[in-house]
């Protein structure tokens, strides 16, 4: 959104620029040559309106973000769920709603590929065209954007992506490179490994409680 609200500001000054300066060239030939003042009034007034609108429209580009405002927060964990449902509720497209590290996220996109030219190079989106080594692609890809960024008229296509996630669930930075993405994934994947571990522990060891208590009973 930084992006869109920088090119708009510019467009903003550069035409702004370009009509005051055609104003004076105008104001000049009416006075050089009053002959044609009639068709230089005219032109002038074509200049002020289309000035006038152009301003306008970009200005319009702007108003979902100022009405949705920059920060979605939770007040406590009480409130947790019932706000999770209202943001999906006004999300403009019902997308998936995350929350990384107290902000809200949009999932806008899924099933992207991103890849890497090199190994200092960060992951970027290839799905349609681009450079990149075949052996640093990432495949099934959602991309991840603020919620108040992509909302409104764009939904989010000007946002900037601030994260990825892969299709195991884990999420990762947009300027991650592929070697680091391989590190994350095996921490990854070696932290859903122990969580399993623990899992089957806690299973057995409960099931093992249910037999004894099962054969005591029997044996009574």
């Amino acid at each position: 959104m930084e992006t869109l609200n920088n090119v708009i500001n510019s467009l903003k000054i550069i035409g702004i620029s370009i009509a005051g300066i055609a104003f004076v060239v105008l104001m000049i030939k009416i006075a050089v040559e009053p002959e044609m003042k009639g068709r230089y009034l005219k032109l002038t007034k074509h200049l002020l309106l289309a000035t006038i609108l152009i301003t306008v429209s970009l200005t319009l580009v702007d108003i979902p973000k100022s009405y949705y405002g920059d920060k979605i927060a939770i007040v406590d964990e009480k409130e947790s769920k019932s706000t999770i449902e209202e943001l999906k509720d006004k999300d403009c497209q019902g997308r998936e709603t995350l929350n990384i590290d107290g902000k809200w996220y949009v999932v806008t996109d899924s099933g992207k590929k991103i890849a890497g030219l090199d190994d200092n190079d960060s992951l970027d989106d290839v799905s349609v065209v681009g450079f990149y080594s075949t052996g640093k692609v990432v495949e099934n890809v959602s991309f991840i954007r603020l919620f108040s960024e992509s909302q409104g008229t764009f939904k989010g296509y000007f946002a900037d992506i601030k994260y990825y996630r892969d299709s195991d669930g884990m999420i990762f930075s947009r300027d991650t490179t592929y070697p680091e993405y391989q590190r994350l994934k095996n921490e990854f994947n070696e932290k859903k490994r122990q969580e399993e571990e623990e899992k089957n522990k806690e299973n057995n060891s409960t099931s093992e409680n249910t037999e004894g208590g099962d054969s005591a009973n029997n044996g009574g």
